[in-house]
């Protein structure tokens, strides 16, 4: 049988937020922030600013506006990148394949800039952190074109060169109390023992929605709260990159599956725990074929969506849980 799985759960298509959905998602971060100097415009001048921009937005150079585009290997006919920076591109856009991403051009720009900050983006954690720091200066960039206002590196080129701590007193040293508060900024989700949440944090803009409060579900907090309380991969063994490979892939589809929404948070830390056990023991029978077979199917990519056939190994017992569980009635 073949199975469709779709790589992404957002529209490619660029849509702009109108006057009130940015007055709120300001006030949600004023208030997240706690930033006390601050006042809004009203309603009809951010109409204005965002006529203006979308308006400097298509006067953009037609080079800028391509830069929105996916990045493949074709794309170095138009944008070369350094050639010793390819094996990190190439890694990062694994990873942002696998876990249902865009990854534009503008993105892997900065990869090939900032990949020599980082030790190996082979591995998921290292990617992810090469990916997010190359989103936010992309993100930057646009914007800052759109807006046409000067480009600020600084913030980031801190964190980039310094840790946490250091960068609070430098800013403190430099700006005193004034609130450090970055809105392009993705807080990288962790567990209790320190590894990074891979299963909470995809989609992207569905995450950064969630935590700025632009959007409201309960359900997915709690989520986020129960999976920090399981013991990480690595914790339990898990040190194959392949069969981390394959097991974030299995946690994109399942997310992208009809079944989740429907799922209450403790069932839904149910099926990625069992997903979880289901991965460490694949890397522990699968040179052992004969004592343990496993039912397995093929993987191709076409068109951004994930086939399976009968050559890639399936988690039948994580599947029936969120199926059984959907059945039931899950949140209803």
């Amino acid at each position: 049988m073949i199975v469709p799985l779709p790589l992404t759960t957002y529209t490619d298509e660029h849509t702009s937020p109108t006057a009130k959905e940015v007055l709120a998602a300001a006030q949600a971060r004023i208030d997240k922030c706690n930033i006390k100097d601050v006042f809004l415009p009203k309603v009809r001048k951010v109409q204005q600013i965002l006529s203006q921009a979308q308006e400097n937005e298509r006067e953009l150079p037609t080079g800028q506006k391509l830069m929105r585009e996916p990045w493949s290997m074709e794309t170095l006919d138009r944008y070369p990148l350094p050639p010793e920076s390819l094996p990190a591109v190439m890694y990062v856009w694994r990873y942002t394949v696998m876990t249902g991403e865009k990854f534009t051009i503008r993105q892997a720009k900065w990869v090939s800039r900032l990949c020599p900050f980082r030790f190996d983006p082979r591995i998921p954690d290292d990617a992810t952190i090469l990916w997010l720091m190359a989103y936010e200066y992309a993100k930057k960039e646009e914007a800052a074109l759109v807006s046409k206002r000067h480009f600020d590196t600084f913030p980031d080129d801190l964190r980039l060169a310094f840790s946490t701590i250091e960068v609070v007193t430098i800013w403190k040293t430099m700006y005193g109390d004034k609130p450090f508060s970055d809105p392009f900024t993705t807080s990288m989700p962790r567990s209790d023992d320190g590894s990074i949440l891979h299963e909470v944090l995809h989609p992207l803009d569905y995450y950064n929605a969630l935590y700025n409060n632009t959007i409201s579900n309960d359900r997915d907090k709690e989520l986020h709260f129960l999976l920090a309380k399981m013991p990480s991969l690595q914790s339990l063994g898990l040190v194959s990159l392949e069969i981390w490979v394959t097991y974030l892939i299995w946690v994109t589809h399942i997310k992208q599956r009809p079944e989740w929404p429907k799922i209450s948070a403790k069932q839904a830390s149910q099926v990625i725990q069992e997903l979880r056990q289901w991965a460490v023991e694949l890397q522990s029978v699968k040179h052992d074929q004969i004592k343990h077979p496993q039912k397995k199917v093929a993987l191709t990519i076409n068109d951004n969506k994930v086939f399976i056939d009968a050559q890639f190994p399936v988690p039948e017992q994580a599947l029936n849980l969120l199926s059984h569980y959907a059945e039931k009635g899950g949140t209803k």
